[in-house]
């Protein structure tokens, strides 16, 4: 018996991604660089700090907090860069790790899935839908934090 060999399309994540994202905050693009945004829409609040921007990407960090965020419930904080050109969105750092592999040795030192970087990029995905379910859209401009 031959056995298949399963096939995950990260790629696909990350074009996803990159549509559910210019869906849930249409204005990201216009944002410019070097500075901070806040928005808050139905208790969900996000913040947005541009950390690089050039004619094809944009690079940015992002810290959400939900209405029932308790101190036993870290923030989460992401770091993401978006294609403009390619039309896809990544991950990069999670919760303050970065530079993740496409895949891990099982068991490693740090402790991480086999397929890590795919499950963060998919949590995204599932951020990204929670959002577009629940209306939590941040249509409006971002108000400038830091400049």
């Amino acid at each position: 018996m031959k056995r298949r060999r399963r096939i995950n399309n990260s790629t696909a994540v990350h074009e996803a991604n990159y549509a559910k994202l210019q869906r849930v905050m249409p204005h990201i693009h216009i944002l410019e660089g070097d500075l901070k945004y806040s928005s808050q829409r139905n208790g969900h609040q996000v913040e947005i700090h541009i950390l690089e921007k050039t004619k094809y990407t944009t690079a940015f960090s992002l810290k959400l907090a939900h209405p029932c965020m308790h101190k036993w419930v870290p923030q989460i904080f992401m770091k993401i860069r978006t294609y403009h050109d390619a039309k896809v969105a990544e991950v990069l750092n999670f919760q303050r790790h970065g530079r993740f592999a496409p895949s891990y040795d099982y068991p490693n030192p740090d402790m991480f899935q086999a397929n890590e970087k795919q499950q963060i990029n998919r949590f995204f995905s599932e951020w990204l839908d929670h959002c577009l379910n629940s209306s939590v859209v941040f249509d409006d401009e971002f108000e400038t934090v830091i400049a």
